[in-house]
């Protein structure tokens, strides 16, 4: 990703992360500077469809916090464990693809998630693939320093 840098700005930190399980080519691509964080995530659709990215530019000023934790979705599970089993019940054409959805939906139900909450208290997650979760929590890590360091 290519960051237009502003007069006096700085790359501190830039990392990669792996947004879904399935399509581990789409990538989420962040970048901290000494006067913000910017980058992007993309957007699926049923988690498998890639439809656009969603755009982030935070200035450190405005950060209050950043947290990371792992994210479990209940309902991406029994969504998943559904569509297998009507995979499995019709076991034709359409029943394989029932079969590819649910896993796809098992598979992204545990996910890493980064948290960004602004100082008027508003928070934003970006959810991130649970093998990446160590380059998570250090990027993570590293916005809390340089926000504290502000």
């Amino acid at each position: 990703m290519s960051t237009i840098l502003g007069k006096d700005e700085q790359k501190i930190k830039e990392a990669t992360f792996t947004a879904n399980l399935i399509l581990f080519w789409l990538k989420a691509n962040y970048v901290l500077t000494n006067k913000r964080v910017t980058g992007h995530t993309p957007n699926t659709l049923l988690g498998l469809i890639p439809l656009g990215k969603a755009q982030i530019a935070q200035p450190l000023k405005t950060i209050a916090s950043v947290t990371s934790s792992t994210k479990f979705s209940f309902m991406r599970l029994l969504i998943g464990l559904i569509l297998v089993i009507a995979g499995f019940a019709l076991i034709t054409s359409f029943g394989i693809i029932l079969l590819l959805l649910g896993a796809i939906n098992i598979l992204n139900c545990y996910t890493a998630t980064f948290v960004i909450t602004n100082n008027a208290g508003q928070s934003v997650g970006y959810e991130i693939s649970i093998l990446e979760k160590s380059k998570v929590v250090e990027f993570v890590n590293e916005v809390n320093t340089v926000i504290a360091d502000l």
